[in-house]
Protein backbone atom coordinates (compact mmCIF):
# COMPACT_ATOMS: atom_id res chain seq x y z
CA UNK A 1 0.00 0.00 0.00
CA UNK A 2 2.92 2.29 0.31
CA UNK A 3 4.32 1.64 -2.37
CA UNK A 4 0.82 2.47 -4.47
CA UNK A 5 0.21 5.98 -2.32
CA UNK A 6 4.20 6.43 -3.38
CA UNK A 7 3.80 6.18 -6.74
CA UNK A 8 -0.09 8.33 -6.85
CA UNK A 9 1.91 11.31 -4.81
CA UNK A 10 4.63 11.15 -7.69
CA UNK A 11 2.40 11.06 -10.01
CA UNK A 12 0.45 13.73 -9.02
CA UNK A 13 3.55 15.51 -9.23
CA UNK A 14 5.01 14.87 -12.16
CA UNK A 15 1.78 16.23 -13.69
CA UNK A 16 1.66 19.48 -11.65
CA UNK A 17 4.82 20.43 -12.45
CA UNK A 18 4.20 19.99 -16.55
CA UNK A 19 1.27 21.59 -16.34
CA UNK A 20 2.62 24.15 -14.46
CA UNK A 21 4.83 24.95 -17.59
CA UNK A 22 1.70 24.62 -20.03
CA UNK A 23 -0.09 27.48 -17.97
CA UNK A 24 2.99 29.31 -17.84
CA UNK A 25 4.44 29.62 -21.19
CA UNK A 26 2.51 27.71 -23.82
CA UNK A 27 -1.15 27.86 -22.65
CA UNK A 28 -2.98 30.82 -25.38
CA UNK A 29 0.16 30.53 -27.27
CA UNK A 30 -0.70 29.45 -31.45
CA UNK A 31 1.35 26.28 -30.45
CA UNK A 32 -1.18 24.24 -31.09
CA UNK A 33 0.17 20.89 -32.55
CA UNK A 34 3.06 21.27 -30.12
CA UNK A 35 0.23 21.81 -27.15
CA UNK A 36 -2.05 19.20 -28.02
CA UNK A 37 1.24 16.66 -28.05
CA UNK A 38 2.74 17.93 -25.33
CA UNK A 39 -0.62 17.36 -23.14
CA UNK A 40 -0.72 14.00 -24.19
CA UNK A 41 2.83 13.66 -23.32
CA UNK A 42 1.93 14.98 -19.62
CA UNK A 43 -0.28 12.19 -18.97
CA UNK A 44 2.11 8.89 -20.65
CA UNK A 45 4.95 10.78 -18.45
CA UNK A 46 2.89 11.18 -15.18
CA UNK A 47 2.44 7.17 -14.95
CA UNK A 48 5.67 6.18 -16.43
CA UNK A 49 8.42 8.47 -14.83
CA UNK A 50 7.22 7.35 -10.68
CA UNK A 51 7.71 4.02 -12.57
CA UNK A 52 11.46 4.44 -13.70
CA UNK A 53 14.18 3.54 -10.94
CA UNK A 54 17.93 5.03 -11.26
CA UNK A 55 20.35 4.86 -8.85
CA UNK A 56 23.01 7.05 -9.98
CA UNK A 57 24.53 8.25 -6.92
CA UNK A 58 26.55 6.13 -4.09
CA UNK A 59 26.47 8.24 -0.36
CA UNK A 60 28.85 6.71 1.85
CA UNK A 61 28.67 6.94 5.40
CA UNK A 62 30.98 10.19 5.78
CA UNK A 63 28.93 12.20 3.35
CA UNK A 64 28.47 15.71 4.76
CA UNK A 65 25.96 17.11 6.09
CA UNK A 66 25.62 19.47 3.59
CA UNK A 67 25.51 16.65 0.84
CA UNK A 68 23.15 14.71 2.74
CA UNK A 69 20.79 17.18 3.04
CA UNK A 70 21.24 17.70 -0.46
CA UNK A 71 19.95 14.47 -1.40
CA UNK A 72 17.54 14.83 1.18
CA UNK A 73 14.39 15.14 -0.75
CA UNK A 74 15.77 12.55 -3.50
CA UNK A 75 15.72 9.97 -0.86
CA UNK A 76 12.54 10.81 0.97
CA UNK A 77 10.78 10.34 -2.07
CA UNK A 78 12.27 7.44 -4.25
CA UNK A 79 13.84 4.98 -1.32
CA UNK A 80 10.22 4.09 -0.38
CA UNK A 81 11.59 0.51 0.00
CA UNK A 82 14.01 1.71 2.67
CA UNK A 83 12.46 4.70 4.56
CA UNK A 84 9.24 3.72 4.32
CA UNK A 85 9.89 -0.05 5.74
CA UNK A 86 11.91 1.39 8.41
CA UNK A 87 8.70 3.29 9.77
CA UNK A 88 6.29 0.18 9.67
CA UNK A 89 6.94 -1.28 12.80
CA UNK A 90 5.09 2.24 14.64
CA UNK A 91 1.92 1.40 11.94
CA UNK A 92 -1.84 0.05 13.46
CA UNK A 93 -3.67 -2.81 11.86
CA UNK A 94 -6.03 0.03 11.89
CA UNK A 95 -4.36 3.07 9.42
CA UNK A 96 -3.72 0.08 7.03
CA UNK A 97 -7.98 -0.80 7.06
CA UNK A 98 -8.26 2.46 6.43
CA UNK A 99 -6.14 2.86 3.76
CA UNK A 100 -7.77 -0.37 2.03
CA UNK A 101 -10.83 1.27 2.71
CA UNK A 102 -10.01 4.54 1.09
CA UNK A 103 -8.81 2.37 -1.77
CA UNK A 104 -12.11 0.32 -2.42
CA UNK A 105 -13.78 3.63 -2.98
CA UNK A 106 -11.10 5.22 -4.97
CA UNK A 107 -11.68 2.35 -7.07
CA UNK A 108 -15.55 2.09 -6.79
CA UNK A 109 -15.42 5.60 -8.07
CA UNK A 110 -13.11 4.97 -11.06
CA UNK A 111 -15.45 2.23 -12.17
CA UNK A 112 -18.75 4.22 -12.24
CA UNK A 113 -16.59 7.22 -14.18
CA UNK A 114 -15.13 4.18 -16.79
CA UNK A 115 -19.19 2.95 -17.19
CA UNK A 116 -20.33 6.26 -17.34
CA UNK A 117 -17.76 6.95 -20.42
CA UNK A 118 -18.67 3.59 -21.82
CA UNK A 119 -22.23 4.75 -22.04
CA UNK A 120 -21.74 7.88 -23.17
CA UNK A 121 -19.64 6.19 -26.34
CA UNK A 122 -22.53 3.57 -26.80
CA UNK A 123 -25.45 6.30 -26.70
CA UNK A 124 -23.34 7.87 -29.73
CA UNK A 125 -22.78 4.43 -31.75
CA UNK A 126 -26.56 4.00 -31.14
CA UNK A 127 -27.67 7.34 -32.55
CA UNK A 128 -25.45 6.48 -35.87
CA UNK A 129 -27.05 3.16 -36.19
CA UNK A 130 -30.58 5.04 -35.88
CA UNK A 131 -29.72 7.77 -38.63
CA UNK A 132 -28.53 7.74 -42.73
CA UNK A 133 -25.30 8.19 -43.46
CA UNK A 134 -24.45 9.78 -46.38
CA UNK A 135 -20.75 11.34 -47.80
CA UNK A 136 -20.23 14.74 -48.52
CA UNK A 137 -16.51 15.92 -49.88
CA UNK A 138 -15.29 12.53 -48.52
CA UNK A 139 -16.56 12.87 -44.97
CA UNK A 140 -18.84 10.51 -43.87
CA UNK A 141 -22.57 12.21 -42.26
CA UNK A 142 -25.26 11.22 -40.51
CA UNK A 143 -28.05 12.96 -40.35
CA UNK A 144 -29.84 13.28 -37.02
CA UNK A 145 -32.38 15.15 -34.96
CA UNK A 146 -30.16 14.87 -32.23
CA UNK A 147 -29.93 18.73 -30.63
CA UNK A 148 -25.96 18.48 -29.93
CA UNK A 149 -25.26 18.00 -33.62
CA UNK A 150 -23.14 19.25 -35.38
CA UNK A 151 -20.43 16.88 -33.79
CA UNK A 152 -17.82 14.73 -34.56
CA UNK A 153 -16.89 11.50 -33.08
CA UNK A 154 -14.23 8.84 -35.00
CA UNK A 155 -14.71 9.12 -38.50
CA UNK A 156 -18.29 9.99 -38.44
CA UNK A 157 -19.66 13.75 -38.61
CA UNK A 158 -23.06 13.98 -37.17
CA UNK A 159 -24.96 16.59 -39.08
CA UNK A 160 -28.49 18.09 -38.34
CA UNK A 161 -31.15 17.66 -40.05
CA UNK A 162 -32.39 20.70 -41.78
CA UNK A 163 -29.24 22.12 -42.05
CA UNK A 164 -27.55 22.62 -45.17
CA UNK A 165 -23.43 21.54 -46.18
CA UNK A 166 -23.93 23.41 -49.47
CA UNK A 167 -24.08 27.42 -48.19
CA UNK A 168 -20.73 29.08 -47.06
CA UNK A 169 -21.44 28.80 -43.63
CA UNK A 170 -22.22 25.37 -44.25
CA UNK A 171 -19.01 24.36 -45.40
CA UNK A 172 -16.92 26.33 -42.75
CA UNK A 173 -19.05 24.06 -40.29
CA UNK A 174 -18.45 21.23 -42.04
CA UNK A 175 -14.70 21.76 -42.44
CA UNK A 176 -14.21 22.88 -38.91
CA UNK A 177 -15.69 19.26 -37.65
CA UNK A 178 -13.90 17.47 -40.70
CA UNK A 179 -10.62 18.47 -38.83
CA UNK A 180 -11.53 16.95 -35.79
CA UNK A 181 -12.02 13.88 -37.56
CA UNK A 182 -8.91 14.11 -39.96
CA UNK A 183 -6.44 15.00 -37.11
CA UNK A 184 -8.00 11.98 -34.72
CA UNK A 185 -9.13 14.20 -32.13
CA UNK A 186 -11.73 11.56 -30.71
CA UNK A 187 -8.67 9.61 -29.93
CA UNK A 188 -7.05 11.98 -27.71
CA UNK A 189 -10.49 12.92 -25.74
CA UNK A 190 -10.83 9.16 -24.99
CA UNK A 191 -7.38 8.85 -23.78
CA UNK A 192 -7.58 11.55 -21.77
CA UNK A 193 -10.87 10.68 -20.37
CA UNK A 194 -9.69 7.20 -19.64
CA UNK A 195 -6.56 8.72 -17.78
CA UNK A 196 -9.30 11.02 -16.03
CA UNK A 197 -11.32 8.32 -14.78
CA UNK A 198 -9.35 5.84 -13.14
CA UNK A 199 -7.18 8.70 -11.46
CA UNK A 200 -9.94 10.96 -11.10
CA UNK A 201 -8.22 12.16 -8.13
CA UNK A 202 -5.51 14.00 -9.76
CA UNK A 203 -6.69 17.58 -10.40
CA UNK A 204 -3.97 18.06 -13.12
CA UNK A 205 -6.03 15.64 -15.38
CA UNK A 206 -9.06 17.51 -15.45
CA UNK A 207 -7.22 20.61 -16.15
CA UNK A 208 -5.73 18.74 -19.22
CA UNK A 209 -8.83 17.18 -19.90
CA UNK A 210 -10.31 20.92 -20.46
CA UNK A 211 -7.19 22.43 -22.18
CA UNK A 212 -7.06 19.76 -24.45
CA UNK A 213 -10.84 19.82 -25.63
CA UNK A 214 -9.87 23.58 -26.36
CA UNK A 215 -6.48 23.11 -28.37
CA UNK A 216 -9.32 21.04 -30.41
CA UNK A 217 -11.11 23.63 -31.18
CA UNK A 218 -8.56 26.19 -32.00
CA UNK A 219 -6.78 23.92 -34.60
CA UNK A 220 -9.68 23.18 -36.53
CA UNK A 221 -11.19 26.99 -36.25
CA UNK A 222 -7.76 27.93 -37.62
CA UNK A 223 -8.47 25.16 -40.46
CA UNK A 224 -11.70 26.54 -41.35
CA UNK A 225 -11.29 30.21 -41.05
CA UNK A 226 -9.36 31.72 -43.88
CA UNK A 227 -6.68 33.73 -41.87
CA UNK A 228 -8.54 36.03 -39.10
CA UNK A 229 -11.32 36.49 -40.78
CA UNK A 230 -13.80 37.11 -38.08
CA UNK A 231 -16.93 37.08 -39.39
CA UNK A 232 -16.57 34.84 -41.02
CA UNK A 233 -15.89 32.77 -38.19
CA UNK A 234 -18.90 34.66 -36.59
CA UNK A 235 -21.35 33.71 -39.23
CA UNK A 236 -20.29 30.17 -38.54
CA UNK A 237 -21.04 30.45 -34.81
CA UNK A 238 -24.53 31.65 -35.85
CA UNK A 239 -25.28 29.25 -38.07
CA UNK A 240 -24.25 26.35 -35.98
CA UNK A 241 -25.74 27.05 -32.79
CA UNK A 242 -28.18 25.25 -30.91
CA UNK A 243 -27.55 26.34 -27.58
CA UNK A 244 -28.24 22.35 -26.25
CA UNK A 245 -26.15 20.63 -24.20
CA UNK A 246 -23.54 18.48 -24.98
CA UNK A 247 -21.68 14.97 -24.83
CA UNK A 248 -18.47 15.60 -23.97
CA UNK A 249 -16.72 12.39 -25.80
CA UNK A 250 -17.53 14.04 -29.18
CA UNK A 251 -16.28 17.09 -30.67
CA UNK A 252 -18.96 19.39 -30.09
CA UNK A 253 -18.99 22.98 -32.15
CA UNK A 254 -20.48 24.60 -28.76
CA UNK A 255 -18.11 22.38 -26.48
CA UNK A 256 -15.36 25.35 -25.45
CA UNK A 257 -15.81 29.90 -24.35
CA UNK A 258 -16.60 31.18 -28.10
CA UNK A 259 -14.56 34.34 -26.54
CA UNK A 260 -11.17 32.68 -26.06
CA UNK A 261 -11.60 30.90 -29.74
CA UNK A 262 -12.25 34.11 -31.38
CA UNK A 263 -9.21 35.84 -29.74
CA UNK A 264 -6.65 32.74 -30.41
CA UNK A 265 -8.13 33.27 -34.31
CA UNK A 266 -6.72 37.06 -33.99
CA UNK A 267 -3.86 36.22 -32.69
CA UNK A 268 -0.28 36.51 -34.18
CA UNK A 269 1.17 33.60 -35.48
CA UNK A 270 4.67 35.06 -34.63
CA UNK A 271 5.19 33.89 -31.20
CA UNK A 272 8.26 35.28 -29.22
CA UNK A 273 10.61 32.44 -27.93
CA UNK A 274 8.78 30.28 -29.69
CA UNK A 275 11.92 27.84 -30.08
CA UNK A 276 12.72 28.24 -26.33
CA UNK A 277 9.30 27.56 -25.38
CA UNK A 278 9.44 24.28 -26.95
CA UNK A 279 13.48 23.67 -26.23
CA UNK A 280 12.92 24.49 -22.60
CA UNK A 281 10.49 21.46 -21.50
CA UNK A 282 14.02 18.80 -21.64
CA UNK A 283 15.39 20.48 -18.65
CA UNK A 284 11.85 20.35 -16.66
CA UNK A 285 11.64 16.57 -17.96
CA UNK A 286 15.14 16.32 -16.73
CA UNK A 287 14.26 17.74 -12.96
CA UNK A 288 11.36 15.31 -12.97
CA UNK A 289 13.28 12.14 -13.29
CA UNK A 290 15.77 13.30 -10.84
CA UNK A 291 13.17 14.11 -8.25
CA UNK A 292 11.00 11.51 -8.92
CA UNK A 293 12.69 8.48 -10.47
CA UNK A 294 16.41 9.03 -8.95
CA UNK A 295 17.01 6.98 -5.97
CA UNK A 296 20.67 7.20 -3.69
CA UNK A 297 22.50 4.27 -2.32
CA UNK A 298 23.77 4.53 0.90
CA UNK A 299 26.46 2.36 1.10
CA UNK A 300 27.25 1.40 5.10
CA UNK A 301 30.24 0.62 6.90
CA UNK A 302 32.51 -2.42 6.55
CA UNK A 303 31.34 -3.52 9.95
CA UNK A 304 34.35 -3.80 12.52
CA UNK A 305 31.99 -6.14 15.07
CA UNK A 306 32.08 -8.99 12.18
CA UNK A 307 35.50 -7.98 10.93
CA UNK A 308 37.23 -6.56 7.53
CA UNK A 309 35.25 -7.25 4.09
CA UNK A 310 36.57 -10.27 2.63
CA UNK A 311 36.49 -9.75 -1.05
CA UNK A 312 36.80 -12.57 -3.80
CA UNK A 313 39.69 -12.98 -5.94
CA UNK A 314 37.13 -13.70 -8.51
CA UNK A 315 33.93 -12.58 -9.13
CA UNK A 316 31.24 -14.11 -7.67
CA UNK A 317 28.03 -14.13 -10.17
CA UNK A 318 25.34 -14.31 -7.40
CA UNK A 319 21.22 -14.47 -8.05
CA UNK A 320 19.38 -13.31 -4.86
CA UNK A 321 15.64 -14.32 -5.16
CA UNK A 322 13.12 -12.11 -3.10
CA UNK A 323 10.56 -14.46 -1.83
CA UNK A 324 7.12 -14.09 -2.58
CA UNK A 325 5.78 -10.70 -5.00
CA UNK A 326 2.73 -9.56 -6.80
CA UNK A 327 -0.31 -11.15 -5.22
CA UNK A 328 1.77 -13.12 -3.22
CA UNK A 329 2.28 -11.04 -0.06
CA UNK A 330 3.85 -14.25 1.79
CA UNK A 331 3.24 -13.88 5.77
CA UNK A 332 2.54 -10.52 7.42
CA UNK A 333 1.68 -9.16 10.23
CA UNK A 334 0.68 -5.55 11.02
CA UNK A 335 2.07 -3.27 8.34
CA UNK A 336 5.04 -5.32 7.20
CA UNK A 337 4.24 -8.05 4.48
CA UNK A 338 7.19 -10.25 3.83
CA UNK A 339 7.32 -9.57 0.23
CA UNK A 340 8.25 -6.27 0.71
CA UNK A 341 10.86 -6.92 3.04
CA UNK A 342 12.44 -9.36 1.29
CA UNK A 343 12.94 -7.35 -1.77
CA UNK A 344 13.98 -4.31 0.54
CA UNK A 345 17.12 -7.28 2.35
CA UNK A 346 18.13 -8.45 -1.35
CA UNK A 347 18.46 -4.86 -2.72
CA UNK A 348 20.67 -4.21 -0.33
CA UNK A 349 22.79 -7.20 -0.64
CA UNK A 350 22.94 -5.87 -4.26
CA UNK A 351 23.97 -2.81 -3.07
CA UNK A 352 26.56 -3.70 -0.82
CA UNK A 353 27.83 -6.28 -2.93
CA UNK A 354 30.46 -4.64 -5.58
CA UNK A 355 32.43 -4.43 -2.08
CA UNK A 356 32.77 -7.97 -1.97
CA UNK A 357 33.70 -8.16 -5.63
CA UNK A 358 30.41 -10.34 -5.84
CA UNK A 359 27.97 -9.48 -9.08
CA UNK A 360 24.31 -9.58 -7.93
CA UNK A 361 21.61 -9.90 -9.96
CA UNK A 362 17.54 -9.89 -8.31
CA UNK A 363 14.65 -12.60 -9.69
CA UNK A 364 12.40 -9.60 -9.48
CA UNK A 365 13.73 -6.15 -9.02
CA UNK A 366 10.14 -4.51 -8.24
CA UNK A 367 7.14 -6.10 -7.18
CA UNK A 368 6.73 -8.65 -9.68
CA UNK A 369 4.38 -12.53 -9.11
CA UNK A 370 7.29 -14.84 -10.50
CA UNK A 371 6.36 -19.05 -10.54
CA UNK A 372 8.95 -20.82 -9.40
CA UNK A 373 10.32 -22.09 -13.14
CA UNK A 374 10.77 -18.11 -13.54
CA UNK A 375 13.04 -17.45 -10.23
CA UNK A 376 15.17 -20.81 -11.51
CA UNK A 377 15.58 -19.24 -15.10
CA UNK A 378 16.59 -16.00 -13.69
CA UNK A 379 19.78 -18.15 -12.33
CA UNK A 380 20.62 -20.04 -15.34
CA UNK A 381 19.96 -17.28 -17.73
CA UNK A 382 23.35 -15.51 -15.69
CA UNK A 383 25.15 -18.50 -15.34
CA UNK A 384 24.84 -18.31 -11.47
CA UNK A 385 27.40 -19.09 -9.47
CA UNK A 386 25.51 -19.37 -6.24
CA UNK A 387 21.99 -18.44 -5.68
CA UNK A 388 20.23 -17.27 -2.75
CA UNK A 389 16.35 -17.37 -1.75
CA UNK A 390 15.40 -15.13 0.82
CA UNK A 391 11.86 -15.89 3.29
CA UNK A 392 10.52 -14.68 6.77
CA UNK A 393 8.99 -17.20 9.05
CA UNK A 394 5.77 -16.95 10.67
CA UNK A 395 6.23 -19.12 13.53
CA UNK A 396 3.70 -20.27 15.77
CA UNK A 397 3.47 -18.73 19.31
CA UNK A 398 4.79 -21.23 22.06
CA UNK A 399 4.74 -20.90 25.82
CA UNK A 400 8.25 -19.28 25.60
CA UNK A 401 9.84 -17.43 22.66
CA UNK A 402 12.97 -18.75 21.50
CA UNK A 403 15.73 -16.31 20.23
CA UNK A 404 16.58 -18.47 17.04
CA UNK A 405 12.73 -18.74 16.33
CA UNK A 406 12.05 -18.11 12.89
CA UNK A 407 15.57 -18.12 11.64
CA UNK A 408 17.85 -20.73 9.56
CA UNK A 409 19.21 -22.32 6.39
CA UNK A 410 17.77 -24.69 4.08
CA UNK A 411 18.86 -26.51 1.62
CA UNK A 412 18.01 -28.93 -1.00
CA UNK A 413 19.37 -32.79 -2.24
CA UNK A 414 20.89 -31.91 -6.03
CA UNK A 415 23.86 -32.44 -7.94
CA UNK A 416 25.44 -29.38 -5.43
CA UNK A 417 24.11 -30.46 -2.30
CA UNK A 418 27.65 -30.57 -0.76
CA UNK A 419 28.81 -26.95 -1.91
CA UNK A 420 25.02 -26.01 -0.89
CA UNK A 421 25.37 -26.84 2.60
CA UNK A 422 29.17 -26.05 2.63
CA UNK A 423 27.30 -22.29 1.38
CA UNK A 424 24.83 -22.86 4.15
CA UNK A 425 27.42 -23.21 7.26
CA UNK A 426 29.46 -20.11 6.12
CA UNK A 427 26.41 -17.89 5.97
CA UNK A 428 25.28 -19.09 8.80
CA UNK A 429 28.77 -18.98 10.84
CA UNK A 430 28.84 -15.52 9.56
CA UNK A 431 25.84 -14.12 10.39
CA UNK A 432 24.72 -15.53 13.73
CA UNK A 433 27.68 -13.18 15.21
CA UNK A 434 25.25 -10.10 14.00
CA UNK A 435 22.43 -11.62 15.25
CA UNK A 436 23.43 -12.45 18.60
CA UNK A 437 23.50 -8.28 18.78
CA UNK A 438 19.98 -8.46 18.07
CA UNK A 439 19.11 -11.48 19.95
CA UNK A 440 21.36 -13.02 22.42
CA UNK A 441 22.36 -16.40 22.20
CA UNK A 442 21.26 -17.13 18.89
CA UNK A 443 21.30 -20.72 17.41
CA UNK A 444 20.30 -21.01 13.73
CA UNK A 445 20.44 -24.18 12.24
CA UNK A 446 21.26 -25.40 8.74
CA UNK A 447 18.20 -28.26 7.40
CA UNK A 448 17.34 -29.82 4.64
CA UNK A 449 13.84 -29.91 2.90
CA UNK A 450 13.19 -31.20 -0.38
CA UNK A 451 10.19 -29.40 -1.12
CA UNK A 452 12.54 -26.27 -2.08
CA UNK A 453 11.94 -26.11 -5.60
CA UNK A 454 14.12 -23.02 -6.33
CA UNK A 455 16.95 -25.10 -4.70
CA UNK A 456 16.28 -28.38 -5.91
CA UNK A 457 16.12 -27.57 -9.74
CA UNK A 458 18.67 -24.76 -9.78
CA UNK A 459 22.09 -25.75 -11.65
CA UNK A 460 23.98 -23.23 -9.07
CA UNK A 461 24.57 -24.10 -5.35
CA UNK A 462 21.78 -23.21 -3.61
CA UNK A 463 20.42 -22.06 -0.28
CA UNK A 464 16.70 -20.61 1.07
CA UNK A 465 17.30 -17.85 4.32
CA UNK A 466 14.91 -17.56 6.75
CA UNK A 467 15.36 -13.67 8.09
CA UNK A 468 13.71 -14.14 11.16
CA UNK A 469 9.97 -14.60 12.53
CA UNK A 470 7.35 -11.64 11.36
CA UNK A 471 5.77 -11.98 14.85
CA UNK A 472 9.35 -10.98 16.43
CA UNK A 473 9.79 -7.41 17.26
CA UNK A 474 13.38 -7.58 17.70
CA UNK A 475 14.28 -9.35 14.55
CA UNK A 476 12.10 -7.47 12.31
CA UNK A 477 13.59 -4.62 13.70
CA UNK A 478 16.80 -6.04 12.19
CA UNK A 479 15.38 -5.90 8.84
CA UNK A 480 13.77 -2.32 9.04
CA UNK A 481 16.77 -0.38 10.64
CA UNK A 482 19.21 0.76 8.25
CA UNK A 483 22.46 -0.02 9.70
CA UNK A 484 21.38 -3.34 11.35
CA UNK A 485 20.38 -4.72 8.01
CA UNK A 486 23.54 -3.29 6.63
CA UNK A 487 25.41 -5.79 9.09
CA UNK A 488 23.28 -8.62 8.18
CA UNK A 489 23.41 -8.28 4.46
CA UNK A 490 27.27 -7.89 4.89
CA UNK A 491 27.62 -11.01 6.56
CA UNK A 492 25.74 -12.68 4.03
CA UNK A 493 28.00 -11.59 1.13
CA UNK A 494 30.96 -12.00 3.30
CA UNK A 495 29.91 -15.76 3.81
CA UNK A 496 29.23 -16.23 -0.12
CA UNK A 497 33.23 -15.36 -0.10
CA UNK A 498 34.15 -17.22 2.24
CA UNK A 499 32.81 -20.55 0.42
CA UNK A 500 34.88 -20.10 -2.58
CA UNK A 501 38.12 -18.83 -0.75
CA UNK A 502 38.27 -22.22 1.59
Amino acid sequence: MDGVLLFLGKSIAVSGLLTGWYWLGLRNRRLHQYNRFFLLFTLYASIQLPLLHFHWFALPPSTSVAATTGFSLIRVMNDAEGDVLSTTLQQSEAAINWLELIALIAIGISCVLLVLLFVKAATVIKISRRNPHTIVNGTELVVTEHPAAPFSFLHMLFWRQGMSWENENGLLVLRHEATHIEQRHTYDKLVCQVFTSVFWFNPFYWLIQKELGMIHEFIADERAVAGSDTKAFASMLLYAHDGGKHLDIVNSFFSSPIKRRLIMLQKSKAIRHSALRRAIVLPIIASAVLLFSMGTRKIGPHVPEIGPVERAEKKIILVVDAGHGGQDYGCSKGALSEKELNLKVARRIADLAPQFNVEVHLTRSGDEGLSLKERVAVSDKWHADDFISLHIADEPVGEKEMNDQGFGIVVSSNANISASKKMAMNVLARTLPVRNQITPDSKGQVSTRESIYVCRHNSAPGILVELGDIKNKAQMEMLTDDSKLDRLCSAILQGVVATHKS
